[in-house]
This record gives structure tokens, C-alpha cells and sequence, in this order.
């Protein structure tokens, strides 16, 4: 016999009675099968106490009536269940709906949606209202008490699983402002991180820009001045490789900047691009720089000679406020890259030369016609005026002095050489009137620098092509004051030619071995010694001892042979030993 309690809806349709009947039937079948005692099954008695109803028949009755009891009830309490759960789900839906507005409030106050958190609220929340209505349709459609057991289990656990998810959902509308606003918080900051990303590289990209621009003016530049001249003002010379040192100091002056935060984006393109400025302008400004310059010496020369006969056009006042200007203010603002303030000065030097050029250079052409020519000054009517050479050498060393003292760095540099070349005669055994005309023109061979900027004669740096062609001017210079004075002819080509080297490189004629007189080797050679054996600003000296070394090694190339040997013996008897340093 099978143990399967009857359905619920069985014992509706056939009755309680009818299906204890065929339960018994089965029974009896399975009584006739033998079976071992149960010591503890209790026969059921009668009222009366007789054996009315057997034991075996209790305990059939129980198995069979407990799980029908079972069944039914279960039958009963599904049937009830499922017609609570659509007032149960709507009841529900109005809680999830008041939190749906607070889902909603926090939604509408950020600037960033979670769009996992929203999807999946969705999808649970669609999902129970597409389910409800079907749910609520099937427990509609037909009674309840029609169906089995498990058609009733199949509905309940439908119901189970929308009030689930109803659940669900709760739980998610409960935790998602905390989770919506965490999301909102976190996209708030990576966007923002996003935003200064971008600001950055906008302002990387910007300095950059500018950056490039500088090096393009870098590069315009070199291509336009690599062949000029080093720009000269004052004591001072800028060329063109000096400005790009000082650009790149401070190209990266300003890199440095950016790179430690230390100034605004604004503040370091200001910066390039004021560079880039100063840059592109270099060429306009050097060349104007170097025309006021060359025009500044050429005017304060030729004002200087003036003054040296009495006559003067400038006041003094004037000539050193421009001379400030043009040799102390103009070099600081060009070398700080003010170049702004570089043309204010160079208009004031401009408006100064303007108003007194022309009245000098007139000057200057009147006392040409009248005197023979500028090298007629006041040197030349005092030496005119003196018919012997003794008077002559006085006024002679007063006149190198004052030549020397435009020099700051060769004071006493012609009584030097003077000294040198007579030592140098008397080996050479020349005469005593002969010696008279050396010393005057070794105390004479620059004099010719009169002529030559005081800017150039006392510059620090190297000069450049334009200004050492100045100073080979000086020996014709020197020859053009000399030849003046008829009683000094003798002396002229001395002179003219006392800067001539032996194997024809020296200038200005380039004249070589017995072509150069005698007394022009003398006073080069005492010269050379005297220049090597003093102190310069851009080299130390050499001792006396080296100086005659490096003369031996320029014989026959810079220096005649004879005057070398006599010009060496007659150091060696004055220092008293040919070892001494």
C-alpha cells in the first residue's frame, strides 16, 4: 500500500469516508501478511473496556488520518496566505514608494548618478511591478480551493519570492543615498583632480609654446648675426655668443621656476615672452648701440684734441653726464636685458651728439686748414718754439705722460721704453746726437694713441676687428703729430714703423728685416719687453727672465737680429746677471 496522503482537493470532491474505505481495503490486504509483535503497540479498547477496535486499527487510522489532517491544513493555511500577500504587496509598495522619494531627493542633489546602484534599483523595482499584476491575475483567475498542494506551494513561493524581492529592494533604496553621495563624492574629487590635470597641461602647453618661440628667436638671431661684430660699448664688449649665455641663464632661471611652482603660469609666460622680446631685438639694438658708440668716441676724440689747444665746445658737465650715460648706465641695462630702458639712454646720447657733432667736426676741419692738420696741438707749437733737443725731450716727456695717463694700465709706459732703446743704442755704439733723436722717438711712438678712444685704449676684454684696426692707427696717427715739427722729421718713419716685425707680419706697411729702420727695431723690441714685463687686466705678467726668453724664441720673426743681441746684452749688464729674473 502507498504511504501519499490524499490531496486536499481529493477529499473535497469524494469525501472523508470514501477514501477511508479504500484506505482500509488496502489495509486489510496487508494484514494478511504476517508480522512481528510490537511490544509496545497498546490494543484500542472500547468504552467498555472490551477489545472493540483493534490495535492494528488504531495505528491504521492514525497513519492514515495525521497526514490527511497534515494536508489539508497545509491546503487551508497556503489557500489563506496567498490571499493576504496582493493587500500584503500593496501595503508594502507604498513604504518602498516613500523611499523611492527619499532615493529621489538624494538623487536630485548630486552632480553624479551611480549608475550600477541605479540600474540595479530599477531592475528590482520593474521586476516587482511586472510580477504583481501576473501574481495577482493567477490568485484571481480561478479559486484556490481547486488547486493541489503543489499548484498552492508553486503560487505561495511566487509570492515569496516578490515579497523577497520587495525586500531587496528596500535594503537597496535604504543604502543607496550613502552609497549615491560616497560615488558622488569620489567622481566630485577625480573630476576636479581631472580639471587640474587638464588646467596643467593647458598651462604646460602655454609655457611651452612660449619656450619654443624663445628658442625660435634664438635661432633667428644666430642666423642673422653670426657674421657681425661683437657689439662694443664702453670698456665693455657684448658679442653674440656672451648675450646667448646670458639668455640661457635665464631661460632656465625661469624653467626653474615652473618646475618648483614658484611663481604663476602668467607671471613664467610674461617672462618668455619678454625674453623672446629681448631676443628679436638684439640685432636692431646692437647695431644702434655700436653706431652711437662709434659716433660718442669719434665726437669725445676729437673734442679732446681740441682741448688739448685751449678750445673747448662742450662743457664738461655735459660730456661727463654722456660719457655716464654711454659707458656706465647704457652696458647695465643691456647686460640686465632692460632693453626698453637701453633705447631711453640711447635717444639722450642720440639728442646729445645731435646738438654738438656737427660745431666739433666744423671745429675740427677750421683747425686743420688753419694748423696744418689736427697733429699740429699744443705739443707742436711748444715743441716749434724750442730750437734744442734738450728742451725738446722735456716738453717731449711731459707730452708722453699726459698720452700714458689715457692708458690707466701703461703709466710711465714711454719713459720706459725711452730707457730701454737707449740702453740698446749705446750697445749698437751710436752716437750721442743719434741717441737724442731715439729717445725723443721712443718717448714719441704713441703718441699717435691721442687720437685712439679712451674706451678702447683702456677696454678689459678683447677687442674686436673694428676696434684693433683702430689701434694700428696709432702708429700713423703718431707720424702724422710728428712730421709737423721740421726739426723732427728724422724721426717720422720711427715713429710710423716702430710696430713692424722682421718677417713682414707687423703693420702698417708690413715692412720686413733691413726695410725697418733700426731705431723702429729698437723702440719695438724695448716696447715688446716693456708690454710683456707689465701687469694687464686680462693676463698676468712675465718675469724679466721669461720676457728675454720669449724674445730669443721671436728672433728673426718678430725681432731684427742685431738689435735682439744688443737689446738682450744690455739687459743682461742691467739687472747685473744674466740669471736674474
Amino acid at each position: 500500500m502507498s504511504d501519499q496522503s490524499p490531496d486536499p482537493s481529493e477529499i473535497i470532491e469524494h469525501g472523508v469516508e470514501e477514501i477511508v474505505e479504500e484506505q482500509i481495503e488496502g489495509e486489510a490486504l496487508d494484514s494478511q501478511l504476517p508480522s512481528a509483535p510490537n511490544e509496545n503497540t497498546q490494543p484500542l479498547r472500547a468504552q467498555d473496556g472490551s477489545d472493540e477496535i483493534p490495535a492494528k486499527s488504531q495505528n491504521w487510522l492514525q497513519r492514515t488520518i495525521s497526514p490527511i489532517v497534515q494536508s489539508v491544513n497545509d491546503w487551508s493555511s497556503m489557500q489563506q496566505a496567498i490571499r493576504d500577500y496582493p493587500a500584503k504587496i500593496r501595503s508594502r509598495m507604498g513604504d518602498v514608494e516613500k523611499l523611492f522619494s527619499l532615493y529621489r531627493l538624494t538623487l536630485a542633489n548630486l552632480s553624479y548618478k551611480a549608475p550600477q546602484i541605479e540600474e540595479e534599483i530599477w531592475e528590482v523595482y520593474n521586476q516587482i511591478v511586472r510580477q504583481l499584476p501576473i501574481l495577482e491575475e493567477a490568485s484571481r483567475k480561478r479559486p484556490l480551493f481547486t488547486f493541489t498542494n503543489q499548484g498552492l506551494r508553486d503560487m505561495l513561493d511566487a509570492w515569496d519570492a516578490l515579497s523577497a524581492e520587495q525586500d531587496r529592494l528596500s535594503s537597496l533604496l535604504a543604502k543607496a543615498p550613502r552609497g549615491l553621495e560616497f560615488y558622488n563624492r569620489m567622481q566630485v574629487v577625480r573630476e576636479q583632480k581631472y580639471q587640474e590635470e587638464l588646467r596643467r597641461q593647458e598651462k604646460e602647453a602655454l609655457i611651452e609654446s612660449a619656450y619654443l618661440s624663445v628658442k625660435k628667436a634664438l635661432s633667428y638671431v644666430e642666423s642673422v648675426c653670426k657674421s657681425d661684430e661683437p657689439v662694443f660699448y664702453g670698456n665693455e664688449v657684448l658679442s653674440l655668443q656672451e648675450a646667448q649665455g646670458l639668455w640661457n641663464e635665464q631661460i632656465t632661471e625661469i624653467l626653474t621656476m615652473r618646475d618648483g611652482s614658484q611663481s604663476s603660469t602668467e607671471t613664467i609666460i610674461g617672462r618668455l615672452r619678454l625674453l623672446e622680446e629681448v631676443v628679436r631685438e638684439y640685432p636692431t639694438i646692437s647695431k644702434q648701440i655700436a653706431r652711437v658708440s662709434e659716433r660718442f668716441a669719434r665726437v669725445i676724440a676729437y673734442h679732446d684734441l681740441l682741448g688739448s689747444y685751449g678750445k673747448r665746445i662742450i662743457p664738461q658737465a655735459e660730456v661727463s653726464r654722456a660719457t655716464a650715460i654711454m659707458y656706465e648706465q647704457i652696458p647695465a641695462m643691456w647686460s640686465n636685458g632692460k632693453y626698453g630702458d637701453v633705447k631711453i639712454l640711447l635717444e639722450r646720447v642720440e639728442n646729445f651728439l645731435n646738438f654738438y657733432e656737427n660745431t666739433v667736426e666744423l671745429e675740427v676741419a677750421i683747425g686743420e686748414r688753419k694748423r696744418g692738420g689736427l697733429g699740429t696741438t699744443s705739443l707742436g707749437g711748444a715743441l716749434a718754439a724750442t730750437g734744442s733737443l734738450n728742451a725738446m725731450l722735456e716738453i717731449t716727456r711731459v707730452m708722453a705722460a699726459a698720452v700714458d695717463q689715457r692708458d690707466r694700465f701703461m703709466v710711465g709706459h714711454s719713459e720706459a721704453v725711452a730707457r730701454l732703446a737707449l740702453m740698446t743704442g749705446r750697445k749698437l755704439n751710436w752716437s750721442a746726437g743719434d741717441l737724442e733723436y731715439l729717445e725723443l722717438a721712443a718717448l714719441l711712438h704713441d703718441i699717435g694713441k691721442i687720437s685712439i678712444p679712451e674706451v678702447i685704449l683702456t677696454k678689459v676684454k678683447p677687442l674686436t676687428n673694428q676696434e684693433w684696426k683702430t689701434i694700428q692707427m696709432h702708429p700713423y696717427y703718431g707720424a702724422q703729430i710728428v712730421k709737423q715739427l721740421s726739426n723732427l722729421n728724422r724721426i717720422v718713419p720711427w715713429v710710423y714703423h716702430h710696430q713692424e716685425h722682421w718677417d713682414g707680419t707687423g703693420y702698417p706697411d708690413q715692412l720686413s728685416k733691413k726695410d725697418i729702420p733700426s731705431a723702429a727695431a729698437i723702440i719695438g723690441i724695448a716696447e715688446a719687453y716693456t708690454v710683456m714685463t707689465t701687469d694687464l687686466p686680462y693676463r698676468q705678467s712675465v718675469t724679466k727672465k721669461e720676457a728675454m726668453e720669449n724674445i730669443k724664441e721671436e728672433v728673426e720673426k718678430q725681432f731684427d737680429p742685431a738689435v735682439s743681441e744688443a737689446f738682450l746684452e744690455a739687459i743682461q749688464e742691467d739687472q747685473g746677471s744674466p740669471t736674474t729674473a
